[in-house]
């Protein structure tokens, strides 16, 4: 047991496509309860005040931050166009960190958790969703 702790192999202590899906599953999950679920209430409620990072208006800055942070969060939660949902959170993440933290001035204080949701959905874009998934690939 203890030789199979010390192992560089993920294989050789736990079956990968496992490892995968728990993190996917709960980086989904924080980001649908973190900041998604918010966004689409205050879509559905009408309040559409919201940054305007590209320059197309907050209304629609909010609806697309609403449906990547929301709607592809749970598709990546349920493993469902699992690679689609995590390119579009992918950019809309990269949006986050160099269109509002980066000119902000944030550096590494606010700009710290969209840099990992950042590279958390990149990897679940490379990888693919694992096992529990509907994609089941």
């Amino acid at each position: 047991m203890l030789q199979r702790l010390k192992s560089s192999t993920l294989s050789e202590f736990v079956d990968t496509k496992t490892s995968v899906a728990v993190f996917r599953i709960f980086i989904a999950f924080f980001m649908l309860y973190g900041h998604g679920w918010g966004k689409l209430m205050s879509v559905f409620g009408g309040n559409f005040q919201f940054l305007d990072p590209l320059g197309i208006g907050p209304a629609a800055s909010l609806i697309l931050a609403a449906f990547a942070e929301g709607i592809c969060a749970l598709l990546i939660l349920v493993g469902f166009w699992t690679r689609l949902a995590s390119l579009i959170l992918t950019i809309n993440m990269a949006v986050a960190v160099f269109f509002v933290h980066l000119p902000g001035g944030d550096w590494f204080g606010d700009m710290e958790l969209p840099l990992i949701y950042l590279l958390s959905f990149l990897v679940i874009l490379l990888i693919g969703p694992g096992k529990f998934s509907v994609d089941n690939s």
